[in-house]
């Protein structure tokens, strides 16, 4: 169950995603910075180490949603977590490199998942589908775009939720950030299980990620909790642009 924006900006983006958890789930991490060669990686997560937002110095950012829309019950044991993939996704370079790292982990034992790329060096997004059967990839057009994913109805939450993005729209926003973030907080048309920012009796957006990429580096911002609450602290993590990679 989650809500991600992605806003192209003059030379880079902003992107910002709500994960929403059932209340009996133990609560994520904030982000931590890691290494991997010449790249630095940043991104909240779990205790085992899994996320399901992630981006690199390189100004790749990869996002992950719960394909709820596939029939759980015919997809047989689940031995493995979803949120492997994006630590090992996001130390690749470009979007083919990506895709390799994705294919070469072997994703026997991991329920659907849709997974988004955004590359600003290529000025790419690109989906990748996982049913439990194939991998399959699409290519998005680098421009405003809003997905959703719900375990009561992904398609309810599209319409929905995407209602209430097309409603919030009022042309380029002065202040992307800020629009982002009343937008992840909307209760539009009502606070419940479709709204962007969820409430529901088992279940509840519990935190808010956003990313900025710039050519001269990288922002995460983190806000632990419901994003219409007013934010107990909302911390940057910055990476610096690296060395031309070759």
């Amino acid at each position: 169950m989650c809500t991600l924006s992605f806003l192209p900006v003059k030379d880079g983006y902003i992107a910002a995603m709500n994960r929403d958890e059932l209340r009996t789930r133990p609560a994520g991490l904030p982000p931590a910075i890691y290494s991997s060669g010449e790249l630095s990686l940043v991104y909240p997560h779990e205790s085992g180490g899994g996320t399901w937002i992630g981006a690199n110095s390189r100004g790749t950012l990869l996002a992950l949603l719960n394909w709820y829309s596939m029939e759980t019950g015919k997809l047989g044991e689940k031995n493995r977590s979803r949120g492997e993939v994006i630590p090992i996704a996001l130390q690749e370079l470009d979007p083919l490199h990506v895709e390799g790292a994705v294919r070469r982990l072997g994703l026997t034992g991991i329920y659907p998942f849709r997974l988004f790329g955004f590359f600003p060096a290529e000025k790419q997004i690109q989906e990748w589908h996982w049913d439990t059967q194939q991998l399959l990839s699409l290519s998005h057009a680098w421009s405003r775009q809003h997905w959703f994913s719900s375990s009561c109805s992904d398609a309810h939450a599209a319409v929905k939720r995407g209602a209430a993005c097309a409603q919030g729209w009022r042309g380029e926003p002065s202040d992307p950030s800020t629009w982002l973030r009343e937008l992840h907080a909307s209760h539009l048309p009502e606070p419940g299980p479709f709204s962007i920012c969820v409430h529901r009796e088992d279940a509840a957006t519990v935190s808010y990620t956003e990313v900025e990429y710039k050519p001269t580096g990288l922002q995460v911002r983190y806000q632990a909790g419901n994003p219409c609450e007013a934010p107990a602290s909302r911390e940057v993590w910055s990476l610096p642009a690296p060395a031309v990679i070759q």
